[in-house]
């Protein structure tokens, strides 16, 4: 095999995500060129069942090539910052030292489906640049507000910052460089976004922005058009990408937590389900972010509660009457036109005043972000010794 002519296209997951990661390649397997050749390197922590592994190894072909690399315990021992996230998500560091002999690997989350051949996206010239990748919208127009972090990190702005779920790799500029070596060592420190971050501040500056089709999230739909962001939304993408992506994507990434497999308007939502029925392998039942809401506050033992963040979210959630009656004592908001207001006859106060609603437990209610806020508000929590107990975040689920 001339490994010129072949597409390399990673994938990481265990085995929980085994069924997503069929239907990935399943689409891209069924929209290539009859002459594209793909190799696909599924990067896993242990032994997918042999049931499993046959479904997968049906697919290969003479234009189809299938690994699997067991990775073992390669970055279990990094603490995970976003719940659900297990060591998998760290895999794409160290593609360079896997697929050696390739020159370029394109790299794929197994929330995404792909809707056309990958040898434009391949082929596209990176240059002198680590990688390439799709703008990430929500972290340029939340720069501001997340500022003190990233300045902390060491990222002076978002000018080019991608999201990590699609990304072609220059393979051979990171080895000449060492940058792998360089990633595993910033591995020791903690970030947010974990290696997401992290690729995008060792990579910072030398990051090929790709058309927007090449990563089209249904979330940005639901979340910036129609708002007052929506200016700055096109700033970053113009209206004729973002219509073209939309219509006519390459990619879908389902980033949000918003998953075709959970929820029935998850946003183009049928090109998974095209995908999905055509699986041999079943999609396991997950508990939706608002059922996961609710069972936590009926689970929970403690009687004096009061929800953060007066979000849609919670307010769609208190006025469908899905919450039976509480012991919530009121609403913490740090957004000043919001303080002093109601939401569904509970009253939102400014975070001072959690010492006088003297709260059992604090219950993340923010859908939007949350993988951003809920550090940030655990941090307040800490440095002003408030020992009031924070439920865990249930908006960050499915992401990976």
């Amino acid at each position: 095999m001339n490994k010129n002519n072949v597409i390399p296209v990673v994938l990481a997951a265990d085995k929980n995500y085994s069924t997503q990661m069929y239907i990935t390649i399943l689409s891209a397997i069924k929209n290539k060129h009859p002459k594209t050749f793909y190799e696909f390197f599924c990067l896993i922590p242990e032994k997918f069942s042999k049931s499993v592994q046959k479904e997968f190894f049906k697919l290969k072909n003479e234009h189809i090539n299938l690994k699997f690399i067991i990775m073992g315990n390669l970055f279990q021992s990094i603490k995970m910052q976003i719940s659900h996230i297990t060591a998998p998500t760290f895999y794409r560091l160290v593609i360079a030292d896997i697929l050696q002999g390739y020159n370029k690997a394109i790299y794929l989350d197994v929330d995404t489906i792909v809707l056309e051949d990958l040898t434009e996206l391949f082929n596209t010239d990176l240059g002198e640049n680590y990688i390439g990748g799709v703008h990430a919208a929500s972290f340029v127009i939340d720069f501001e507000r997340n500022k003190e972090y990233y300045n902390n990190i060491g990222m002076k702005d978002m000018s080019y910052y991608v999201n990590a779920g699609v990304l072609l790799w220059n393979l051979d500029l990171i080895r000449k460089d060492n940058m792998t070596e360089k990633m595993l060592e910033l591995c020791k420190n903690t970030y947010r976004c974990m290696d997401q971050d992290l690729i995008n501040l060792i990579f910072y500056g030398k990051i090929k922005h790709l058309d927007l089709k090449y990563n089209m999230m249904p979330s940005y739909k639901r979340r910036f058009l129609d708002k007052a962001d929506t200016e700055q939304f096109y700033k970053i993408y113009n209206k004729k990408e973002y219509t073209n992506a939309m219509e006519n994507p390459a990619i879908v990434h389902y980033a949000s937590d918003i998953k075709p497999w959970s929820h029935s308007d998850a946003g183009l939502e049928h090109y998974w389900h095209k995908y999905a029925i055509k699986s041999p392998l079943k999609i396991k039942k997950l508990e939706s972010p608002e059922e996961k809401f609710i069972k936590q506050i009926e689970t929970t033992k403690f009687k004096r509660m009061v929800f953060w963040g007066a979000s849609i979210f919670l307010e769609n959630l208190l006025r469908s009457g899905k919450l039976k009656p509480h012991k919530i004592v009121g609403i913490i908001d740090k957004d000043s036109s919001k303080q002093g207001q109601t939401l569904c006859g509970y009253k939102i106060y400014t975070p001072d005043k959690i010492e006088l609603l003297k709260p059992e437990v604090i219950i993340f209610a923010i859908k939007h972000n949350s993988m951003v806020i809920y550090p940030q508000i655990k941090e307040y929590l800490t440095n002003n010794n408030i020992k009031t107990k924070l439920l865990p975040n249930v908006f960050d689920n499915n992401r990976k």
